[in-house]
């Protein structure tokens, strides 16, 4: 009896998450693929772009080589307008939208599936972004609903279902969302991502394979930059800084060449500033800024986190992750800041961005309040 050969599964991706990939391939190759599968790890590192990698791959139906890229499954994989090989979180006026199915003919109106197909479009054109969903869109227990509803039409083909930012999931989207992976229709497949495994229900997570993600390298956060970027990105903006705030995020970085240049400035002038007392110059460069948003405010000031735990290292003597931006703040100049003083301004910080996080208060006043109190005893 001749032994069939073993199909030949290839993941692509970066060689520091080349591990999980190998895991991947092992049990795609074993016919021991899990049902259900929990890709965690910081934002903007590559998870969607592995689950889309993942999707091909079990829905590929090439005899040889998976995926192939040119079949009907590695096609639909790739197809936007397959909408219901994924969930993605929404504004509730785009998730109560009507469905294609309940419009006229001929109607403009845009529906939930048009919405979806755009975030989906995006996220294949860059799936290293962080900012593709705005801080008020989640997943909904009517988007739980439009996804079950599919499993009917599927027929015999493999279905794949990603679930981007799953730690988005209201409550009745997670107890949804628990009773199908309770019992998973045969021959599909969920693969979720993101950012904070610990916001989801202990049970969701208890029925997922857990993979967890590594960052990149620098010199690979470039790399993918430049290759996801297009033509008229400005490699210049790559910085040593950015790279530095990127922490091994591609997109983090892309955010970042963005931002950096006004940020970075703004985040030295709020450590200097808030140390002379100089309040009036601050007040003024925060009013000309956009962080009136909540959003963007708290974008800053991971930015001036970064920024004093820099100062914090180089007090020690190490590796700077933002040279150009520490070594601005000329510390020196400031004999009482020491490691306690910057350790006792980290928590102000983080305790800022949580009181904008919850919107008790403006982020204009909370910025204002946090250069007041900064360096207080230490000015």
């Amino acid at each position: 009896m001749v032994k069939a050969e073993m199909i030949e599964y290839t993941l692509n991706g970066p060689a520091s998450q080349e591990r999980a990939r190998i895991r991947l391939m092992s049990a795609l190759r074993e016919n021991r693929f899990p049902q259900a599968i929990l890709i965690d790890g910081p934002a903007g590192i590559g998870k969607k772009r592995l689950a889309m990698e993942i999707a091909k791959a079990l829905q590929c139906t090439d005899p040889n080589m998976r995926p192939c890229g040119h079949c009907f499954g590695c096609r639909m994989a790739d197809d936007s307008g397959a909408t219901d090989g994924w969930v993605v979180p929404m504004e509730s006026a785009e998730a109560h939208a009507r469905s294609s199915d309940d419009v006229s003919a001929g109607s403009k109106a845009k529906t939930v599936e048009d919405f979806k197909k755009a975030y989906i479009e995006e996220i294949q054109k860059n799936p290293y972004r962080v900012d593709v969903f705005s801080t008020g869109a989640f997943i909904s227990v009517d988007l739980m609903r439009m996804m079950t509803s599919s499993f009917a039409m599927k027929g015999d083909r493999v279905r794949t279902v990603i679930i981007a930012e799953a730690d988005r999931m209201n409550e009745s989207a997670a107890n949804a969302f628990l009773k199908t992976l309770e019992e998973v229709p045969p021959n599909t497949y969920f693969i979720l991502t993101t950012n904070s495994r610990e916001k989801m229900l202990q049970t969701i997570r208890s029925r997922c394979l857990a993979l967890h993600l590594l960052p990149l390298s620098d010199d690979e956060v470039r790399s993918e930059v430049l290759r996801v970027a297009g033509e008229d990105f400005d490699e210049t903006s790559l910085t040593d800084d950015v790279i530095g705030l990127a922490v091994g995020s591609p997109g983090k970085a892309l955010y970042y060449a963005e931002h950096a240049k006004v940020w970075c400035k703004l985040a030295a002038d709020f450590v200097v500033h808030s140390l002379r007392g100089n309040y009036t110059d601050l007040f003024m460069e925060l009013s000309e800024s956009s962080l009136s948003d909540a959003y963007e405010a708290n974008r800053f000031l991971e930015v001036l986190s970064f920024l004093l735990a820099d100062l914090l290292r180089e007090q020690a003597g190490a590796h700077l992750r933002m040279p150009e931006t520490t070594t601005s703040v000329g510390l020196s100049k400031f004999p009482r800041v020491d490691a306690t003083a910057l350790e006792l301004a980290l928590v102000a910080v983080q305790e800022t961005m949580s009181r904008i996080e919850s919107r008790r208060v403006t982020a204009t006043m909370s910025l204002q309040s946090l250069s007041l109190k900064l360096f207080e005893g230490y000015k």
